[in-house]
């Protein structure tokens, strides 16, 4: 078991070449995290933050294909994001559509044309 390290610095107005040394040094241990003895040490799996952005958009581009994704409940939510996004964006083209408003509204004449006869005759 690893014993996690504590790094302690120096008071910057007291001791300002020692602060600065130490922090170089633990600014160091950052640039060099993965490497053996670093902060990181030799955990595994671990990725510099440099190949962030990559793998970010690496786990996009698999959510998007749901390639190999194991995650139902994340399905879920992209799936009905997808589709209430899909669903407004056919409704708003819809409200523009001449023909669609035409078909609509040739539709409400014949429903209340309809309504009209079925309550005479009853």
């Amino acid at each position: 078991m690893k014993v996690e390290d504590v790094t302690a610095l120096p008071s910057y107005e007291l001791e300002e070449e020692k602060f600065k040394d130490k922090v170089h040094r633990l600014r160091q241990r950052f640039f060099h995290s993965i490497s053996p003895g670093g902060l990181a040490g030799d955990k595994k799996d671990v990725q510099p933050a440099s190949g962030f952005p990559l793998r970010a958009e690496q786990i996009w581009k698999t959510i998007k294909e749901n390639k190999d994704l194991d995650l139902p409940a994340m399905e879920v939510m992209i799936a009905t994001f997808r589709c209430e996004q899909i669903t407004k964006e056919t409704l708003s083209r819809l409200k523009s559509d001449k023909t669609w408003l035409a078909l609509r509204k040739a539709v409400k004449a014949v429903r209340e044309s309809l309504n009209s006869l079925c309550s005479k005759q009853i």
